[in-house]
């Protein structure tokens, strides 16, 4: 488990690399948050052969045609290109996941005459839970997982039992490390829950030209 307090910057312009593949051989995924001036455009470079995702945090965020919120999410197929805009008016924060390329080799799937699918490696929801609401513990044996609280405080349950987490927080548990939050008891917690499978692990959505859109997802507590 890998807990990185005050993950997300209070300035702009910041770029800071939260988990660093490199500096941690063992994780699946590269962790980066940058916060961006109002107007400001990003190119989302091509990656290889690797998805990668792109979530807001704060602020709103222009890309392919649409406004994201916090805890929303696109998705950029392997390989892909895409300009991001912060709109005017407040700084916004983004954050990006990039599967390892030594892992990242997406194979195609067929399934009778069809056309080939992409398989996902990496998803994100973001979980919405009230005062004193409970999310897990779960184990995922195949599946890297991060957790970063948006607002109200909450507490993560893990391989070494409770950590009090504040809006900012992130937390990485490597597979079969346990899981879980927990809200406080006086306020409702928000946090984006991002999973990295094996490469071929999880069938997701075939890949579409623009990047597709996350959305917000209530798991039940």
């Amino acid at each position: 488990m890998i807990v990185v307090p005050l993950a997300v910057p209070r300035t702009s312009p910041v770029l800071r690399r939260l988990i660093d593949p490199e500096q941690r051989p063992s994780v699946r995924a590269g962790l980066t948050v940058e916060t961006l001036p109002p107007g400001v455009r990003l190119d989302q470079l091509p990656y290889g052969s690797a998805e990668s995702v792109t979530v807001v945090l704060s602020g709103r965020l222009s890309a392919a045609g649409r406004i994201l919120s916090p805890g929303e999410a696109l998705h950029h197929r392997p390989g892909s290109t895409c300009r991001l805009t912060a709109v005017r008016g407040a700084p916004t924060t983004v954050l990006t996941v990039r599967p390892t390329p030594s892992r990242a080799g997406i194979p195609a799937q067929r399934s009778g005459p069809g056309p080939a699918r992409a398989w996902r490696q990496v998803e994100v929801a973001t979980v919405d839970l009230e005062p004193g609401g409970l999310c897990g513990p779960f184990e995922e044996r195949a599946a890297d997982v991060f957790l970063l609280v948006l607002s109200g405080p909450g507490v993560f349950l893990g391989e070494l039992g409770e950590v009090p987490l504040y809006p900012g927080d992130l937390v990485y548990a490597r597979a079969k490390e346990r899981y879980g939050l927990r809200a406080g008891s006086h306020r409702p917690v928000t946090a984006v829950l991002g999973r990295i499978h094996a490469p071929g692990a999880e069938p997701g959505p075939e890949w579409d030209v623009k990047p597709m859109r996350s959305g917000r997802v209530r798991p039940q507590s």
